[in-house]
């Protein structure tokens, strides 16, 4: 809930910003970018927040740690083994 809370702050101090600098300026193009900017903005900050899904990239993907970055040279590893690691994860949140 906390989030939401501080989502809406955010978007809040975010459109008063923009208000005024539109406010004062008063160019149509700028308004325009502001516009768009905006919409874009809010439509990222309510599909974070808001959405049905609350699954995040790396609770799909397994641990971490148990996937192979660039860096590490570790191998790939097989399906299996990263839903091993998926369920052993998700077993020790609940």
């Amino acid at each position: 809930m906390l989030d939401k809370i501080l989502v809406l702050i955010a978007l809040i101090g975010l459109y008063a910003f923009c208000g005024v600098v539109v406010g004062f300026v008063a160019e149509p193009d700028l308004i325009v970018v502001t516009v768009l900017m905006l919409a874009l903005a809010t439509h990222d900050f309510w599909i974070t927040v808001f959405k049905n899904n609350k699954e995040t990239e790396l609770e799909t993907g397994g641990s971490l740690e148990a996937r192979p970055t660039g860096v590490s040279g570790k191998p790939l590893e097989t399906a299996k083994e990263l839903e091993a690691d998926l369920e052993k994860s998700t077993r020790s949140r609940k």
